[in-house]
């Protein structure tokens, strides 16, 4: 990949440095994004770039990025876009860091619908989509409602309020022992060049007041 200044330099009439001014905006804009979401939600972050995709043959669904202890990064820390949830650091170097994505079939996180504040566990299905299972039965949720991370103790591994996902299926049958639904992510987990890792964080009654 090209540097800012090796794109400036380019042949604008050439295809590749066409493609380049556009990964380059892309990038660009999805910073702004990740810096804009931290700002509102008092985050302390780090901003990384994704270096590469996990394998798809270890059946895990990860990406490894271009910060590490060296940053302040450690594991179990939460790592979002500008968009939402990403995932969480899994793996620490000193220059690198692997990430979890939550489209990954172990990933699980605590979530709470924003409207009615009904708790669940939403799990990951290898793809942009996850699968959300309420805790308490009797509550009542409905196609786009919006999943925010209810949060960790300590903010370890997951900050409180960050936007999750929403709702886009709600399963209408009684042969569920628990209430579950079909939720998309808000974050494209196939297509992430930035991501920020949230270093530290304010209480959760700050946070939540910042998305809901």
């Amino acid at each position: 990949q090209k540097t800012a200044y090796e794109i400036y330099q380019c042949d604008w009439s050439s295809d590749v440095c066409s493609s380049d001014l556009k990964n380059a905006d892309g990038q660009l804009a999805q910073l702004k994004s990740a810096l804009d979401l931290a700002g509102k939600a008092q985050w302390n972050v780090v901003n990384a770039k994704v270096l590469a995709q996990g394998s798809v043959i270890s059946f895990t669904h990860t990406v490894t990025i271009d910060q590490g202890s060296r940053a302040g990064i450690k594991t179990n820390m939460t790592v979002v876009n500008g968009q939402g949830l990403v995932g969480v650091i899994k793996s620490v170097f000193p220059n690198s860091a692997i990430v979890l994505l939550a489209s990954d079939p172990s990933f699980k996180i605590g979530v709470r619908v924003a409207r009615n504040q009904a708790i669940g566990i939403l799990s990951g299905q290898g793809s942009n989509q996850g699968v959300l299972e309420l805790l308490d039965n009797t509550t009542s949720i409905r196609n786009k409602d919006i999943l925010l991370a209810r949060g960790s103790t300590n903010n370890v591994p997951f900050v409180p309020g960050v936007p999750v996902g929403f709702i886009t299926k709600v399963p209408n049958s009684t042969n569920y022992v628990a209430q579950v639904a079909d939720v998309t992510f808000y974050a494209n987990l196939n297509s992430l060049g930035v991501v920020s890792v949230v270093i530290s964080a304010p209480d959760a009654d700050q946070i939540g007041r910042a998305h809901v």
